[in-house]
């Protein structure tokens, strides 16, 4: 897959504003064959709250996080969310911008994943804090992500994401750019 291609493979929920966050890699050589469209692109998504981060993983691999600012201001809005990031060490009384660089530091310099990006990534709370308690095991659902709690409200979430991502991959397919693919979505959805 190319530049293009996983970006919206493994982005479009966020890059079409339905989704908080998307977490992924790509090798150095996709990113790098696609750092100019990427630098046009910030723009772009920027005037829309949509954000670019790009970390260089020791192994070479670049790790992305996408986010959809407003969306990613309510996640961390919630009470029970904000109790859950302090007591992970979040500054979450400092505000948005000091827990998004925590978080982004957690995810430079740590192998694993720490269990609550799945919070940042739109997942209930419930579902990460089950998955973090239950080591994985004892879910009622595995999808996108692992379910603890309502997993009616979750298949219907992730059917929302996958179909978000086929429409996409299909718009991409038919030759629209990245930038077009997801501003049609958000005009048609």
């Amino acid at each position: 897959m190319g530049f293009d291609e996983t970006l919206i493979h493994c982005g479009a929920p966020a890059l079409c504003g339905i989704k908080p966050a998307c977490l992924f890699s790509m090798n150095s050589k996709n990113y790098a064959d696609g750092f100019e469209k990427l630098h046009h692109w910030r723009s772009s998504f920027s005037k829309e709250k949509t954000f670019f981060t790009a970390l260089k993983k020791s192994d070479g691999r670049i790790l992305f996080f996408i986010y959809n600012r407003n969306l990613l201001e309510q996640v961390l809005k919630n009470p029970q969310n904000r109790v859950y990031l302090s007591s992970k060490g979040y500054p979450v009384e400092k505000g948005f911008a000091s827990v998004i660089a925590l978080l982004l530091h957690r995810l430079s310099v740590n192998q694993d994943f720490p269990h609550e990006v799945g919070l940042f990534l739109g997942y209930p709370l419930e579902d990460v804090v089950g998955f973090e308690k239950q080591k994985a095991e004892g879910f009622k659902y595995s999808g996108i992500w692992k379910v603890y709690g309502d997993k009616e409200s979750a298949i219907r979430r992730m059917n929302l994401y996958k179909s978000c991502t086929e429409t996409c991959m299909k718009w991409l397919g038919d030759g629209l750019s990245v930038l077009s693919a997801t501003k049609k979505y958000k005009l048609e959805a």
